[in-house]
């Protein structure tokens, strides 16, 4: 009986743990565990990757909130501004675009070091794959976050 409890106790405890909102840093965790997972990569891989890609995720998440700001600024003051203020705006989301991209052509130069070009393609599948089991996660438990306001 004690067995049955202790059972039911790490059952429960387990979901009440799915059923609370992950953080950021939760949330990166799970995509490094899934992409080390999903590209079943070596220790000596592992190693050498995961710090590059952890890199690569820090700087574009800094990236994309500098563009969240450039659109919350838009959001509130878009009535009362002018055409070259707007310029403003679309020019700077335009070089936050290009700065993701010139961070993640770095970062794809440094990939090819570590990784084969079988684990190149399958990092994408993994990316995306994650993204889309995240979203399905949330949707099928109801915590579907409103639109980032950060």
């Amino acid at each position: 009986m004690k067995f049955f409890s202790l059972i039911l106790f790490l059952i429960l405890c387990r979901l009440s743990v799915f059923s609370q909102k992950p953080n950021r840093e939760e949330l990166k965790q799970m995509r490094v565990e899934f992409i080390k997972s999903e590209l079943q990569l070596t220790d000596e891989e592992v190693a050498k990757f995961i710090p590059l890609y952890i890199e690569l995720s820090d700087k574009t998440e800094a990236l994309h909130h500098e563009k969240r700001s450039l659109m919350r600024n838009f959001k509130k003051n878009s009535l009362n501004m002018s055409d070259a203020e707007l310029l403003k705006i679309a020019d700077g989301l335009m070089e936050k675009d290009k700065a993701i991209f010139t961070v993640e052509q770095e970062y794809y130069i440094k990939f090819k070091t570590v990784l084969s070009p079988m684990k190149l393609v399958l990092l994408h599948k993994a990316e995306h794959e994650f993204k889309r089991h995240l979203i399905h996660k949330m949707k099928s438990s109801g915590e579907m976050p409103p639109p980032d306001e950060d």
